[in-house]
């Protein structure tokens, strides 16, 4: 069986970021840390954070005096940020610096006046907290295809700009700036989708060419993940594509009756669980040709 590891695998910049700073503050035994919600989407993850101390919340009124909290990958709501300001709680800002620009893009461009149309999931807690550093006093929608652009009923107005979240699809975000500049000429794009999640689209489609087989390793409530689903299973070479969150879900009888094997993970996903499913394939198929492009950090 020939084996392709992705080369962009496991942790994004982002996320590996997040991860170090909680890491820290773990180490540092004299106050509790807390997180508002889960840092990332990996069960796996979170439950090895929690199991070093982590201690996990929904509401900040939950939080102690003096207690140390980080704050999610994805940001949270300004007015979440502007509450704990006025307590005696240490904030740790763990957002991604991507995600970041986008609220700093929003607050700018808002205040100017620009109303602001978002690529994303309405649902995604990136979303959920990006909306809120709109000012009020203009307009904005969040639409996830371009079928929904015929929902923005400002789109002939002057000032408008077009954000992303950060983990979409580029290909669709490209198609999306290209009909709406039909629509409204004058329109601010920004592309504020990562690199590093473009490149994984890249790679997934690259490796989708030349197996038979894809496993994607990550959280099932991860948006990225997912989307790297969509796209192996858009090859017209692959015949399976397997979404595992552990080595423990991988199908033993359908990976050891397949020809070649590609492997890649979400942005969320750590390295120690992309390793337990690559050394679990090879031991069901003795480890024959395996080209693994990842290198461990």
């Amino acid at each position: 069986m020939k084996i392709i590891v992705s080369k962009y695998i496991g942790f994004c910049s982002g996320v590996k970021r997040c991860i170090k700073l909680t890491e820290e503050l773990l180490k540092n035994k004299s106050k509790e840390v807390y997180a508002l919600g889960e840092l990332l989407h990996n069960n796996l993850e979170m439950e090895r954070l929690k199991s070093l101390g982590l201690k996990i919340v929904n509401n900040i009124d939950d939080l102690p005096q003096n207690a140390n909290v980080i704050i999610r990958t994805h940001g949270i709501k300004k007015d979440v940020f502007e509450k704990i300001d006025q307590t005696k709680i240490k904030v740790i800002d763990g957002t991604c610096p991507i995600v970041k620009t986008n609220q700093k893009i929003a607050i700018e461009y808002s205040n100017k006046g620009y109303n602001v149309i978002i690529y994303g999931d309405i649902n995604h807690p990136e979303i959920d907290a990006l909306v809120s550093y709109i000012n009020p006093s203009v307009k904005y929608i969040v639409i996830n295809s371009d079928s929904e652009i015929q929902n923005i009923d400002f789109i002939s107005e002057e000032k408008n700009i077009l954000i992303a979240q950060t983990t979409k699809q580029f290909s669709e975000y490209e198609n999306i700036i290209r009909k709406l500049k039909q629509k409204s000429p004058s329109l601010k794009v920004f592309n504020t989708i990562c690199k590093q999640t473009i490149m994984r689209e890249v790679s997934a489609q690259k490796i989708a060419q030349k197996v038979d087989t894809m496993v994607i390793i990550g959280g099932k409530n991860s948006a990225n993940t997912k989307k790297l689903e969509t796209i192996a299973k858009q090859s017209a070479k692959v015949k399976k594509v397997i979404f595992v969150t552990s080595a423990k879900e991988l199908p033993y009888e359908e990976i050891t009756n397949c020809n070649s094997v590609g492997i890649i993970s979400g942005a969320s996903t750590p390295l120690w669980v992309i390793d337990e499913v690559i050394k679990t394939i090879k031991l069901l198929n003795g480890g024959y040709r395996c080209k693994n492009n990842h290198k461990k950090k």
